[in-house]
C-alpha cells in the first residue's frame, strides 16, 4: 500500500507541477521579464556614465529559460514534492482523528504549505531579478533553509502535541493549544534569525545608487507582483496536489478494503 500511495503520491505532483508551471508562466514570467529589463537598463546606464558594471555570458537563452527550463524543474520538484506527500499520507492517515482520505489530504496539504512555504516566505519573501547582492546567495540560503527546517520540524511536533492533548482536551482546545504552541516556536525564530534587506533602498526611494546610476529607480510594483506570483504558484501547486491525492488516495484505500470482503464471499 505504501508503494501505492507512493506512486499516486507522484502523480499528484505531476499534475501539480503542471498547474504551477501554467500560473508562473502566466503571470510570474512576465514580472521576471521586467525585472531582468531593468537589470539590463541599469548595467547600460553604469557603462555610459563610465562605471564598470558586471556582465554575465548566457549560457541559456531566455526563452530556454522560461518554458523548457521553468516546465521541466516545475514538473521534477512537483513530482518529488508529491511522492513524499504520499509518504507522509501513510505515515499520518488514521493519525488525524477520524477523518477520511480526502480529508487527511487536505489537512496535510494546509499545514505543508503553511510550514514549507507560508512561513519562511513571511520571513525571507522572493525576489526577482535585479535584487539581492550575489556575494549574499550562499548566506540567504542558508537561513531560508534554516527557517523551512525549524518551520517543518515545529509544525511535525505540533501535531504529535495535538493528539497527546486530545484525550486531555478534546479535539477543538487540543487543536488551538497545538498551533499556538507552534507560532510560538515560529515567533522566536523569526526574532532570532537574522533579517536579510536585499532590496536595494536606494533604488526604491530614487537615491543615487552605489554604482552612480542617479534617478534609477526599481519599479515596486514589479517586486510585489513577483511575491504575488511567487504565492499563487505555491497555492497552485499544494492545492493541486492535496485535492488530486486525496481523490486517487481514496479510491486505492476503498480497493484495497474491498478485496477482502470480495475474497470472502468467493471464498479464496
Amino acid at each position: 500500500m505504501v508503494r501505492t500511495l507512493l506512486v499516486r503520491g507522484m502523480l499528484a505532483g505531476l499534475l501539480g507541477g503542471l498547474v504551477a508551471f501554467g500560473i508562473a508562466k502566466t503571470i510570474g514570467e512576465p514580472q521576471v521579464d521586467k525585472a531582468i529589463a531593468f537589470e539590463q537598463y541599469v548595467e547600460a546606464r553604469a557603462d555610459h556614465a563610465g562605471h564598470e558594471a558586471d556582465h554575465h555570458d548566457e549560457l541559456v537563452s531566455r526563452s530556454q529559460q522560461n518554458f523548457a527550463g521553468l516546465g521541466v524543474g516545475t514538473l521534477i520538484y512537483g513530482a518529488a514534492m508529491g511522492g513524499i506527500f504520499g509518504l507522509v499520507f501513510a505515515i499520518a492517515y488514521g493519525r488525524l482523528g477520524t477523518m477520511t482520505a480526502r480529508g487527511t489530504a487536505a489537512v496535510l496539504g494546509l499545514l505543508g504549505f503553511v510550514a514549507v512555504y507560508l512561513v519562511p516566505s513571511l520571513k525571507y519573501p522572493a525576489t526577482p531579478p535585479a535584487i539581492g547582492d550575489p556575494d549574499t546567495i550562499g548566506r540567504r540560503t542558508t537561513l531560508y533553509l534554516t527557517i523551512i527546517l525549524i518551520s517543518v520540524l515545529s509544525i511535525i511536533l505540533a501535531v504529535m502535541f495535538r493528539r497527546w492533548l486530545v484525550d486531555r482536551l478534546g479535539e477543538w482546545n487540543a487543536t488551538i493549544v497545538a498551533a499556538l504552541a507552534y507560532l510560538a516556536v515560529v515567533v522566536v525564530a523569526y526574532l532570532v534569525l537574522p533579517g536579510v534587506n536585499e532590496v536595494p533602498q536606494a533604488l526604491l526611494r530614487g537615491v543615487v545608487p552605489a554604482n552612480g546610476t542617479a534617478g534609477v529607480t526599481f519599479p515596486a510594483v514589479v517586486l510585489w507582483r513577483f511575491r504575488v506570483a511567487a504565492a499563487a504558484v505555491q497555492v497552485g501547486l499544494w492545492a493541486t496536489v492535496a485535492i488530486g491525492f486525496g481523490y486517487l488516495s481514496q479510491q486505492a484505500l476503498e480497493g484495497a478494503a474491498a478485496r477482502p470482503a470480495v475474497d470472502a464471499m468467493t471464498g479464496a
